[in-house]
C-alpha cells in the first residue's frame, strides 16, 4: 500500500490550518457583534452624508456633471458598494507591524504553521465577517430608503466581486505591513496605499468618469480590482463585465501574492543577516 507523499501531506495540513485561521477570523468578528454593529452604523452614517451630497448634485441637473452621465441614484449605489468593501478590509498591516516591531515574529517562525499565510487567512476571515455585517445593514437601508434598486443579478455580481475585491485589499495591506521590516512604522506607506485606493480605485466616483489618460492608468492597477470593478456592477450590471472583472481580480491576487512572497523572502533574509 502506497503512503501519501510527504509534500502532499504538508500542503494539506497547511491549507487546513489556513482554513482554520479564516474560520477563526469570521467567528471572532461575529462574536464581537457590538463592534460589527458599530462598523455597520458608521457605514450608514457615511452613506447618509454622501447620498445627500450626490442627490443634491443630481438635482441641479447641471451640464457636465455626474447627473448627466449616470442613471438616477446610480452614484449613490456605486459609492455604497465601494464603501462597503473599503470599510470591511481588515487592518492586517497593524498586526504585522506589531509583530515585527515588538519581537513577536521570531517565536512564530519556529512553529510548523506558515506565519504569514496564517495572518492573511485570519485577516480574510475578519474581512468576510465585516462584509456580511455591513451588507445586511446596507440592504436594509436601501429597502427602507425607497430608492430604486438595480436588478437582483447585480447584487449577486457585487457580492462575488466584493469578496474578491476585499481579498485584493487584504493583500495590498499585507504589503504595507511587511514594509515594517524596513521603515518600522507603517503609517507613511499606509497613507500612500490608502489614498491610491481612494483615487485609482474610484472610491467616491467611477474611474470611468475620469479623463481618459487617468482612467486608462487607473484600470491597469490593482486598486481598480479592489473597489471599482464591484461598484461598477451597481451601475451597469452585465455578465460579460462580471466575468472580465473577476478575471482581473484573480490575476491581481496572483500577482500581489507573488510580490508578497518575494518581499517576505527578502525580509526573512534580512532577519537572518541583521536580526529583527
Amino acid at each position: 500500500m502506497r503512503s501519501t507523499p510527504r509534500p502532499h501531506a504538508e500542503l494539506t495540513a497547511t491549507l487546513a490550518a489556513a482554513l482554520s485561521a479564516l474560520g477563526l477570523g469570521v467567528r471572532r468578528n461575529l462574536a464581537n457583534w457590538p463592534i460589527l454593529m458599530g462598523r455597520a452604523l458608521f457605514y450608514l452614517v457615511i452613506m447618509a452624508v454622501l447620498s445627500a451630497l450626490w442627490d443634491k448634485v443630481a438635482g441641479q441637473n447641471l451640464p457636465g456633471t455626474l447627473a448627466n452621465v449616470l442613471p438616477p441614484g446610480g452614484l449613490t449605489l456605486y459609492v455604497g458598494a465601494t464603501e462597503w468593501i473599503m470599510l470591511s478590509i481588515a487592518a492586517i498591516h497593524l498586526r504585522l507591524e506589531d509583530d515585527i516591531r515588538f519581537g513577536h515574529l521570531e517565536p512564530q517562525l519556529l512553529r510548523p504553521k506558515p506565519y504569514l499565510l496564517q495572518r492573511i487567512a485570519e485577516a480574510m476571515g475578519d474581512t468576510l465577517a465585516r462584509l456580511l455585517g455591513i451588507a445586511v445593514a446596507a440592504l436594509v437601508a436601501l429597502a427602507l430608503s425607497g430608492r430604486s434598486a438595480p436588478p437582483a443579478i447585480a447584487f449577486a455580481y457585487v457580492a462575488v466581486l466584493g469578496v474578491f475585491g476585499g481579498a485584493v485589499g487584504v493583500l495590498l495591506y499585507t504589503l504595507v505591513g511587511l514594509s515594517a521590516f524596513w521603515v518600522r512604522r507603517v503609517l507613511p506607506p499606509y497613507l500612500i496605499m490608502q489614498k491610491s485606493m481612494f483615487i485609482l480605485g474610484g472610491l467616491f466616483a467611477p474611474i470611468s468618469l475620469y479623463p481618459d489618460w487617468l482612467y486608462q492608468a487607473a484600470r491597469l492597477t490593482p486598486f481598480a480590482a479592489n473597489t471599482f470593478i464591484a461598484g461598477n456592477q451597481m451601475i451597469a450590471p452585465s455578465a460579460a463585465g462580471f466575468v472580465a472583472g473577476l478575471a482581473s481580480q484573480l490575476v491581481w491576487i496572483g500577482i500581489i501574492a507573488i510580490l508578497i512572497a518575494l518581499v517576505w523572502r527578502a525580509a526573512i533574509a534580512k532577519i537572518l543577516r541583521e536580526g529583527a
